[in-house]
């Protein structure tokens, strides 16, 4: 995959993830940002897109987890951005899972939880991502 930045007007410039071992990196980033209650917090009920790893037993988004070196301070420069072009980026690695049956009504509970650690609940359209290889084992 070629690395890719996203050049649009009024959307957060930022060169996409190429590899797996950065999408997790930013979703260990996006949870240490959420533990020490950085603005991050405040987003939450914002994201749509939730992409899961089992092996972290962690969440991240989609507009967060797919930006490389992300953290709190610069996704919060990055205002306005829509999360298409991590969307695209992400599909290699994870596909979506229906959250009305087995793992992903399992992963939907564990959000709202975890949402609701911060008194924040999960949009009624939200999605669950589930990494590809995790749903081979």
């Amino acid at each position: 995959m070629d690395e890719r930045k996203v050049y649009e007007p009024g959307v957060f410039l930022g060169e996409l993830v190429t590899s797996l071992d950065e999408v997790k990196q930013n979703v260990k980033q996006f949870n240490e940002d959420l533990e020490n209650e950085l603005d991050i917090v405040t987003q939450l009920t914002m994201f749509k897109h939730w992409y899961y790893i089992t092996e972290l037993d962690l969440f991240g988004p989609s507009k967060f987890i797919g930006y490389k070196n992300m953290n709190s301070s610069r996704y919060n420069r990055g205002k306005g951005k829509t999360g298409v072009h991590t969307e695209e980026v992400l599909k290699e690695w994870f596909i979506k899972i229906p959250h009305d049956e087995g793992i992903g009504t399992e992963l939907m509970g564990k959000l709202a939880t975890m949402l609701s650690t911060y008194e924040k609940r999960v949009r009624s359209n939200a999605q669950i991502h589930f990494l590809k290889y995790t749903c081979l084992l």
